[in-house]
């Protein structure tokens, strides 16, 4: 899921840089990648880690870990986005 996630950002980046518009993918990368970064390093090191079968159960609860801590560092942008969902629902069963 993740390297669906990330492909689908890294296709919209190279739209946007073939357009043109070489700002606009600049100001998003300096914007994203600061915070980017230690997530990519910390699930790539996870990663690595679970591919040997004597650490592979140590990694699982710092996998839980890892996702647990993204979901409350982002509670607040992720209730947003389900209000938004929410609203829009809403105006749809009322057309």
């Amino acid at each position: 899921m993740n390297g669906l996630i990330l492909g689908l950002y890294g296709i919209y980046i190279l739209v946007i840089g073939m357009t043109g518009k070489t700002e606009a993918v600049t100001a998003e990368l300096n914007q994203d990648m600061p915070g980017f970064i230690p997530w990519a390093l910390a699930i790539v090191g996870l990663i690595i880690l679970a591919q040997s079968d004597t650490t592979e159960k140590m990694v699982k609860p710092f996998i839980f870990l890892l996702i647990l801590n993204f979901v409350l560092m982002n509670f607040g942008n992720l209730q947003g986005e389900f209000r938004k969902l929410r609203t829009m629902a809403e105006r749809g069963m009322t057309q």
